[in-house]
Order: C-alpha cells, then structure tokens, then sequence
C-alpha cells in the first residue's frame, strides 16, 4: 500500500554536474496499520514482495528520482484469516489492481545527504493504489553510509517514511459494520528501504575462431 509507501518510501538523488549513481533496493518492508474513530482490533501487517529502484548522488537532491512497488498478494499479518480475508477482499479486487507503486518526483528540504547521518526530507510523488493516481508528500528520513576505501562493504541509502492514507481518495469502499472494525477508514503506511548499488553485467559476446 505503499506504498507505496510506499511506500515507492524511496527517492534518488543527483548531483548538478555529476552522473547518477544507480541503487537497487536490497531489503525493503512496507507495514500498515489501520485506523478511523470506529476500529476495534484494528488490522496489520507488512508487505513481503516490495521492488524498487533509486538514483543517486548525495550531494545533490535536485534531480531525484525512484520508485517502489507493492505487490498487494503479498500481504502478510500474524492472523492467517485476516491474510486470506485482504486477497479476497471484493472492495480491494487485488486481481484487478494487484500493485501499489509509489514514484519520487521531487526531494524538498535538505540539499544534501551527510555521511552517516538522518536528514529529514519531504518525498513529493505520486501514490497510486486500487488503480487512483494521487499527488502525495512523504515524510521522511534518510541516511547515507558511503563505502570506506579498501572496504569489502557496498556504499547503501537507507529509507524510512511513513503517511496516512483513506480509503475513500482511492475509491475503495470498505463495507460497513464488522469489516469496518477491523479496517476502519484508511490506514498509516510505514517504509523501511535499504538500497545497495546496482551490479552491472557486462555482456560477453562469443569468441570467434
């Protein structure tokens, strides 16, 4: 649901004169809780196949961009029930809208990332969920740890963001009464990324005789 955040949660940075740097995502966890004033037991979870990609230069933010998908069958909670009950859910129609994907436009606040440090920033994107595309602004945190020189370990961007969605902005018509009590209307979306550089494979072509 993200999120989307989201969670795409969850940008990419770049440097005015300097090329991007590519960043797959390496581990990624989008969780939700749900909330509204008539939730009981409210529902809760994480998402267990989340893709993504970011470009970097953390020196600059100006050109930031990337993305995260969801895959909503992946839903995953302590309660097998409730798992079965969101992929069948008529209201979600997952068949029909079986990922959520959250784009990074722009990175507002901070100018550049520090060594080692959280810097909070606002994701401004795109959040699309059930099909309905919506503008959104994030916030957020990120840490930069670049590779020490002589070090076997990759330079990573870390990620964490979180926001509130509603059910009614993304056309999704919850039923009332007892589903209401779990789901209530909308939900706060939680993302957790971790992106590592992106390997690139060199093609080899055939040796010729």
């Amino acid at each position: 649901m993200l999120l989307a955040l989201w969670l795409s949660a969850v940008a990419s940075f770049a440097h005015a004169d300097a090329p991007l740097d590519s960043y797959a995502l390496a581990e990624g966890k989008i969780r939700f809780v749900c909330e509204g004033p008539d939730v009981t037991v409210p529902a809760w979870g994480q998402f267990g196949t989340v893709e993504g990609a970011l470009s970097v230069d953390p020196l600059d933010l100006r050109k930031a961009s990337g993305n995260i998908d969801v895959y909503m069958v992946s839903v995953r909670t302590d309660d097998a029930a409730w798992d079965t009950m969101f992929r069948r859910a008529g209201f979600l129609e997952i068949d029909d809208y079986p990922k959520s994907r959250f784009v990074v436009e722009e990175v507002r606040g901070a100018k550049r990332l520090k060594r080692g440090a959280w810097v909070p920033v606002t994701l401004e994107g795109r959040f699309m969920l059930h099909g309905i595309i919506r503008k959104v602004s994030v916030p957020a945190t990120v840490k930069w740890m670049p590779a020490d020189p002589g070090s076997a370990e990759d330079s990573r961007i870390h990620v964490r963001a979180s926001f509130h969605i509603t059910w009614d902005e993304y056309q999704i018509a919850v039923p009332s009464g007892r589903t209401r009590n779990f789901t209530g209307d909308g939900a706060l979306i939680q993302a957790d990324l971790q992106y590592s550089p992106k390997k690139v494979k060199i093609a080899r072509g055939k040796r010729s005789k």
